[in-house]
């Protein structure tokens, strides 16, 4: 009997323990709800900022503490919500004690947020008050926050994830509210358990992240420069569509120049040279497709007879090819355009008036980038006579043992 006791003893405790873990997981998930909605009130109802603003911010606080008050992190040094690190975070304690705030608690370290933008984030706090209420501008807010506001290591990279996780799972999750509040009661309807890539760590989000850098901001030149991944994003775009700039990050007035004329070229709307949203994305997708602009067959020498037809061939690789032969007499300096040869197989009747000259072809693409092909060798032979053509004149010369010809160099 005392066996059985003991058996059934054993038996309750373990149904007990098991019951009590999920309990504790249950209270954990439901804690992160009503701190992610809370976040999302105060960010739309206190802050102003517009649905997409505040998706991007959660997903940074998701990433940076899953919405516990209480997180802490880099060696103890780190805390809250935005995981506010050293100085920073001793100011969110100092602010809440003088405002009457627990620093622990979302409303506190919400306050402390606004205070902390207005006064030494300014143009953080601007930029994410003026992204528009979209999934690009949730992308946008996401990235944004993460660049300039909590500024990890391997910034660039981990901004792009935020701004992902902003849109495909934030914006799809909140769009619905259009700005407007949510009650704690709706927790199950906003605040339903997320999908694996939403609630995994940053490394198991990186899979889902797309490498292409979006599009953040309008770049354009002022004091002090722009800088930043973007911005050397864009100049490496530039280059690739053969514009000669230097991909170092600052967008002064020689990127300026490379973006006027490229929004030129396309026929832009926007042609200042500024690289707005239209402009970024028509220069991504040229980039996209671009080829390098190469000659990978020059012009073969020609030995042809006056009269006979004369092919000329070039080929190249590159976007939007467009082709200008030249030619060049002996002794010439410069090279003449061959009006009406714009092709990049040309074929035309062989003169006597070419004598001396040299061809070659220029190839231009649709960045305005050009390259020479070189130059071939021609021979222009006279035509043969035959024996029955000749005569007994005495002023006449057998033309049959006495064919000429004319070499010409070319190029």
């Amino acid at each position: 009997m005392n066996r059985i006791r003991k058996i059934a003893a054993a038996l309750l405790a373990a149904i007990f323990m098991a019951a009590l873990v999920p309990q504790t997981q249950v209270s954990a998930a439901s804690a992160r709800k009503t701190n992610e909605i809370k976040v999302y009130n105060y960010l739309v109802g206190t802050m102003g900022f517009n649905t997409a603003a505040a998706c991007g911010l959660m997903a940074n606080v998701e990433l940076e503490s899953n919405f516990s008050v209480k997180e802490v992190g880099d060696g103890n040094t780190s805390f809250g919500l935005f995981q506010w690190h050293r100085g920073r975070k001793q100011n969110l304690i100092k602010y809440c004690a003088d405002k009457g705030l627990d620093y622990q608690t979302v409303e506190g370290q919400l306050s402390y947020l606004e205070y902390e933008l207005k006064k030494s984030y300014k143009g953080v706090y601007n930029h994410i008050k003026a992204v528009e209420n979209s999934a690009d501008g949730a992308y946008d807010a996401g990235y944004y926050w993460c660049y300039y506001y909590e500024v990890p290591s391997n910034r660039a990279y981990k901004a792009n994830q935020r701004g992902n996780l902003a849109k495909n799972s934030y914006w799809k999750k909140y769009k619905g509210y259009k700005g407007k509040q949510i009650e704690l009661s709706e927790n199950a309807s906003a605040g339903t358990t997320q999908s694996s890539t939403t609630t995994s760590s940053e490394t198991t989000t990186a899979a889902a992240a797309n490498d292409t850098q979006r599009f953040t901001r309008t770049l354009k030149v002022q004091s002090p420069l722009m800088k930043g991944a973007d911005v050397k994003y864009i100049q490496n775009c530039l280059k690739k569509l053969g514009y000669s700039i230097s991909a170092d990050g600052k967008y002064g007035s020689g990127s300026a120049s490379a973006v006027k004329s490229f929004q030129k070229k396309q026929g832009l709307k926007s042609q200042n040279g500024q690289c707005d949203k239209a402009t970024w994305n028509a220069i991504v997708k040229a980039a996209a497709k671009a080829v390098p602009l190469k000659i990978t067959q020059q012009p073969k020498p020609l030995s042809i007879q006056t009269g006979e037809k004369a092919t000329f061939s070039v080929k190249a690789t590159g976007n939007g090819l467009k082709y200008q032969w030249y030619y060049k007499k002996v002794g010439a300096k410069s090279w003449t355009l061959w009006k009406g040869q714009t092709k990049a197989t040309i074929t035309a009747t062989a003169k006597d008036c070419w004598a001396g000259r040299s061809v070659r072809c220029t190839v231009k693409d649709s960045s305005g980038k050009t390259v020479n092909s070189s130059a071939a060798k021609i021979t222009i032979t006279a035509k043969k006579t035959t024996a029955a053509s000749t005569t007994t004149t005495a002023n006449t010369t057998t033309a049959a043992s006495n064919v000429s010809s004319k070499e010409v160099a070319v190029g």
